[in-house]
């Protein structure tokens, strides 16, 4: 039986790497101050617009540019020192911030303005993303992969929780562009904190023209199974986080409640999230890491399943908190696996491919759940959209077999792989 200890969340990687504290605070306190862009932008487009569709169109701004960054940020972080390239990112991040900040104290503000800066503070959002996933693993032992992963993961769960509430206040006490300075200081807060690293050199000698080393990196993740196996899945972990858009016609339809029900149901998931983080220590310990991967997978549309035939808000609530419990532990395991298999000279294209599928995955799975909610009442759009995800994660099982067979037995770490033209890679555990 598993002991108390062993659930508990890994801290070792924050005890023994002083650089690994550097990433993990500068990591929290970038996702607040993103955080709170992601509540604050919105909020001032539709206060100056008063039409959805803008809002709509900033937010499209952001996805495509964050897509953008993150493709432009893995053939960066494999060709120049990683330390660097966060820095310049956040700072343009940072000054994109700045931009925001000023046209809200204009009498007019202007909207063209809010786009121009989103966007740049998207793509250098993706940039010093990809660049900070790529650089983690370096700086912890190959066995606490998946304790650095958690902690990670924690970060993320930490800043969805509060930044929209430390927002929501500072935009009601102070207005939208007190909010947008707090976030360009927490951004000079962060550039500080990457400062201290030790120098990260690029990894490997040669370099591929970006387009032709964009296309390694690909080629690279097709033709090696375990990464294959790992970046499908996290695809299908990304369409099934999509039906949240449903939960404002559930709340009202089938529970016959209102905002303050639909905002417990939409921190639902990073409650459970968090838990899922917080317990995470047995992530490093099990050997079957395929088969809990897996098992995590199929967590998160069981939780759908739950949702959709719940009738009670509690049950709707243990549904999602269930669902962002797998998500957790998924992110988690897959981080781990992930890094394991990878050389460490194409850890940034692989990385962006991690990115890129949040961004066309959250979309896709939102569009899909949005046309079987105006088909389908919102409970019963639920429940089929669960199921299909249960079907599809038993196609994974059958599909990826190399996946499954991962394990966590000590294996040295991946050949370097310039070329994807030379056979495929063995996976770990195989």
């Amino acid at each position: 039986m598993m002991r108390l200890g062993q659930l508990v969340i890994d801290l070792s990687p924050l005890r023994t790497s002083r650089d690994f504290r550097f990433v993990f605070t500068a990591r929290l306190v970038s996702l607040l101050a993103i955080g709170m862009l992601v509540v604050a932008v919105p909020a001032q487009t539709y206060q100056l617009t008063r039409s959805t569709l803008q809002v709509g169109g900033v937010a499209t701004t952001m996805g495509v540019t964050i897509f953008v960054g993150s493709l432009a940020g893995g053939v960066l972080a494999d060709r120049f020192e990683r330390r660097r390239i966060i820095q310049l990112a956040r700072s343009a991040a940072g000054l994109g911030f700045l931009v925001l900040g000023v046209n809200a104290l204009l009498a007019t503000p202007s909207v063209l303005a809010i786009y121009l800066a989103t966007g740049l503070d998207g793509v250098a959002g993706g940039v010093s993303g990809t660049a900070l996933m790529a650089l983690t693993p370096t700086l912890v032992p190959r066995e606490k992969l998946a304790a650095a992963g958690a902690l990670v993961a924690l970060t993320t769960d930490l800043g969805s929780i509060v930044s929209p509430a430390v927002a929501g206040v500072l935009i009601a006490s102070g207005g939208v562009a007190v909010t947008y300075f707090v976030a360009a200081a927490a951004t000079v807060a962060t550039v500080s904190l990457i400062n201290a690293l030790a120098p990260s050199p690029a990894p490997g000698t040669g370099h591929e023209p970006p387009l032709r080393a964009l296309v390694t990196g690909f080629r690279f993740a097709v033709r090696h199974r375990v990464i294959r196996g790992v970046l499908v899945v996290g695809l299908l972990t990304m369409l099934a986080s999509g039906p949240m858009v449903l939960l404002p016609a559930f709340v009202d339809r089938v529970l016959g409640a209102g905002p303050a029900t639909l905002g417990l149901l939409y921190g639902a998931p990073a409650v459970g999230a968090v838990l899922g983080s917080l317990t995470s220590g047995w992530t490093g310990r099990v050997r079957r890491t395929g088969v809990a991967l897996l098992a995590a997978v199929a967590l998160m549309p069981v939780g759908l399943v739950v949702l959709g035939v719940s009738g009670l808000a509690v049950v709707a609530f243990l549904g999602l908190a269930g669902h962002g419990l797998g998500r957790a532990l998924t992110d988690i395991l897959r981080f781990a696996v992930l890094q394991r298999n990878t050389p460490d000279e194409l850890r940034g294209r692989i990385s962006s491919l991690w990115q890129v599928q949040v961004v066309a995955g959250t979309a896709v799975g939102s569009l899909v759940a949005g046309l079987l909610g105006g088909w389908l009442a919102p409970d019963t759009a639920l429940l089929v959209y669960g199921v299909a995800c249960l079907l599809l994660t038993g196609a994974l099982v059958a599909v990826f077999g190399a996946l499954w067979r991962v394990t966590n037995d000590p294996a040295p770490a991946a050949a370097p792989a310039p070329d994807p033209r030379p056979s495929e890679p063995a996976p770990e555990g195989d």
